[in-house]
């Protein structure tokens, strides 16, 4: 099956067997990093939706860029939904986790400021401020295309959306923010201290069901910096075997913002049930058997962390035996205070909140 035609499925939810029906964001994620076509896609973040959208590359524009004055300001959707302490900002920004850019570009009357970015060994978050632009209320704005290119690459694969999906979002002042998930590739460090240049053109209104830009403003807005981040990271080597489902996980990775387990976990084909949602018929398929899903972390003190985002899963010797997933995380981690990574159990039917009961958990300090 071409790349396109598993996109097309994951993206119209078809046919999804039950017990990967949760799964499924995080494989379109990965078809989405390792294929070159669709590689941006817009992202509801709080509402966990997706909508497939075409990256378009556009000329830069000879606009003049002017940058304030220092400040550690933080991006007001960044510190909510990462829930971010200020002992983890004080933190973030002596170990340059955080980046503060502070660029801004007018033009046709709106501003567009590059506030912030977070940046660990394997993904990144940036955070734009665009102000002067009447949405009208219950209205999403957005861009008409954006291109991202990192130490001259194109091929970078990233989500994106604008944070005021609800209208109790908006900045007092009006504005609001555009927040972006870069998606780094098998090697680490992906992003840090590397070159970026972010190119947004045309700003209007979008529909969820079209995802695509009316009544645009015709502007563009042209940055380029060089990316902080932080390369801390915890490595262990680990023999547990994940129940009787045949996994044993064998490597852990530890980042700021992202997590990664390593499986011995021979490949197989196996039955499960699926349901066809256009006639509601339930049948067998043969599927490729995957090892319990990794969803978070467990820290010292006890507490559960498993809001994981989007990643890459998948065999990394072709498909035999040495299975790998990594995960960005919805919050900054203290590295030190991992204890041990959690695993899915059994993806439960309907949608409830997981104990620890539900997870294997794999101590790895």
């Amino acid at each position: 099956m071409s790349e396109k035609t598993r996109t097309d499925i994951l993206r119209e939810e078809v046919v999804i067997p039950k017990v990967v029906r949760q799964k499924a964001d995080a494989a379109f994620e990965m078809i989405l990093a390792e294929s070159g076509a669709g590689k941006a896609i817009r992202l509801r973040q709080r509402r966990r939706k997706r909508y497939a959208a075409a990256a378009a590359v556009a000329a830069l524009l000879l606009s003049t860029v002017t940058a304030g004055a220092a400040y550690l300001k933080w991006s007001r959707g960044l510190e909510r939904d990462l829930a971010v302490t200020e002992e983890q900002k004080g933190k973030a920004q002596s170990t340059c986790l955080a980046g503060f850019p502070n660029l801004s570009v007018e033009d046709k009357g709106i501003v567009v400021t590059a506030q912030q970015s977070i940046v660990d060994n394997n993904y990144g978050y940036l955070a734009f401020k665009v102000e002067g632009f009447e949405k009208g209320k219950g209205k999403e704005p957005g861009f008409e295309s954006l291109s991202i290119r990192v130490d001259g690459r194109e091929d970078i694969s990233y989500t994106y959306g604008m944070y005021d999906g609800d209208e109790e979002k908006v900045n007092e002042d009006g504005s609001f923010e555009y927040l972006i998930m870069l998606y780094g590739d098998k090697e680490k460090g992906s992003f840090k201290d590397k070159k970026i240049d972010v190119e947004f053109s045309g700003l209007g209104v979008v529909t969820e069901k079209a995802g695509s830009a009316r009544d645009v403003i015709e502007g563009k807005w042209a940055f380029s910096w060089q990316l902080t981040g932080s390369d801390e990271i915890y490595t262990a080597k680990v023999s547990e075997k994940l129940g009787d489902t045949g996994a044993l996980v064998t490597g852990a990775e530890v980042s700021p913002i992202s997590i990664k387990a390593v499986y011995d976990f021979p490949a197989k084909m196996v039955k499960e049930e699926a349901v066809d949602e256009s006639s509601g018929t339930v049948y067998e398929t043969d599927m490729l058997a995957e090892p319990p899903l990794l969803a978070g972390v467990k820290l010292k003190d006890g507490t559960l962390v498993t809001d994981t985002q989007g990643g890459r899963m998948g065999y990394t010797d072709g498909g035999k035996k040495v299975y790998e997933e990594c995960f960005a995380m919805g919050r900054i981690l203290d590295v030190d205070e991992v204890e041990s990574l959690l695993f899915i159990k059994k993806i439960p039917e309907e949608e409830k909140n997981l104990g620890e009961n539900d997870m294997f958990v794999v101590k790895i300090r």
